[in-house]
């Protein structure tokens, strides 16, 4: 049979407690700290996290806003180029239409001048003109 020795189960409950001391400070309680660190790495990483996406969210806002007012403002000067583009022209045209119907009188007033011009011609030729006629008609 087996023999318990009481003195050799002293012995190893000593051991075995003297190592459960040494490994509970060279190794469980550095373990438990690293692991008590990176848990507490890991959440204020989430919180960091957390609190970037709610800055995300307000800084989304702020750029839709920004977009936005520079899209009306876009807007603003494109129609206030366009108008200040149709005055433009309106004025262009009309100083353009003013031009052209100084001519067209001018261009009137030249072809009246040369149509009574031509009559008075033609009216001083009459008598030499009919001469010709009655000396055609005579020879007929």
């Amino acid at each position: 049979m087996l023999e318990i020795n009481p003195s050799l189960v002293i012995l190893t409950a000593i051991i075995f407690l003297i190592l459960i001391a040494v490994l509970n400070s060279l190794l469980y309680k550095p373990m438990l700290k690293f692991l008590d660190d990176r848990n507490t790495f890991i959440k204020d990483k989430e919180d960091s996290v957390n609190k970037n996406n709610s800055d995300l969210g307000v800084y989304e806002q702020e750029i839709q806003s920004i977009i936005s007012n520079a899209r009306n403002e876009a807007n603003a000067i494109k129609q206030e180029a366009l108008n200040s583009s149709k005055t433009l022209a309106q004025a262009e045209i009309k100083q353009k239409k003013l031009h052209l119907e100084e001519e067209y009188l001018k261009f009137t007033e030249e072809l009246n001048s040369k149509k009574d011009a031509l009559k008075n011609e033609l009216m001083l030729k009459v008598p030499e003109l009919k001469e010709i006629l009655n000396n055609k008609i005579a020879r007929i």
